[in-house]
């Protein structure tokens, strides 16, 4: 009688099973097989009643909705009912002609009392430009009657024969002012003054 080879496909197959039935205990015993079968049952019978339960609540209402979502959609209480509300008594109309006499004539004061004018943007425009222009008469005035050249201590030379430029350059030297006048006749003095004299 041959051994089987270890190397045979049917072998290796039957190994196999042996292994599997060794990990699952004694799955073989009948006694066993008849537990998970009650388990398995008793899980079936929860399932359909469960299953039964969804069905019935799906048939109490057309929606199908549950109860808690059906608590959701129920209407509200009826308002309190209140009765009218009583009309007050009021006073009887009269006519105005007991008022006449106290009101205004045309020769009162009140009659037709000043209508209070705003004054517009051009309007205030106008006002500051003017007082501008008198403030600025007034200044010239004092000034004028202050200008005394002759009597002036800081001139050192006949007004009428001072010309004065201004807006020269930076770099702009009182010899170069002195050689570009001197074609026009003899220069006695020259003074630049400026917060930029020679930058």
């Amino acid at each position: 009688m041959t051994k089987p080879s270890p190397h045979n496909p049917s072998n290796n197959l039957l190994r196999a099973r042996k292994s599997a039935a060794a990990a699952m205990g004694d799955y073989g015993n009948a006694m066993m097989r008849n537990q998970d079968a009650g388990v398995q049952s008793r899980v079936k019978a929860q399932s359909r009643a469960n299953l039964l339960q969804l069905k019935l609540i799906g048939q109490s209402h057309p929606t199908g909705l549950t109860t808690n979502l059906l608590k959701l959609f129920e209407p509200r209480a009826p308002l309190e009912h209140k009765p009218p509300l009583e009309k007050r008594k009021l006073p009887a109309y009269s006519g105005m002609s007991q008022f006449v006499s106290r009101f205004a004539e045309p020769g009162d004061p009140e009659y037709a009392p000043p209508v209070p004018t705003c004054e517009t943007r051009a309007e205030k425009k106008d006002r500051i430009r003017q007082l501008k222009l008198e403030e600025g008469a007034a200044k010239v005035a004092e000034e004028l009657q202050k200008y005394d050249p002759q009597n002036d201590p800081n001139v050192t030379g006949d007004p009428y024969k001072t010309l004065f430029v201004a807006r020269l350059g930076y770099e702009t030297s009182e010899q170069k002012v002195k050689r570009d006048f001197e074609a026009y006749g003899p220069i006695k003095r020259v003074s630049v003054h400026g917060k930029y004299q020679y930058r």
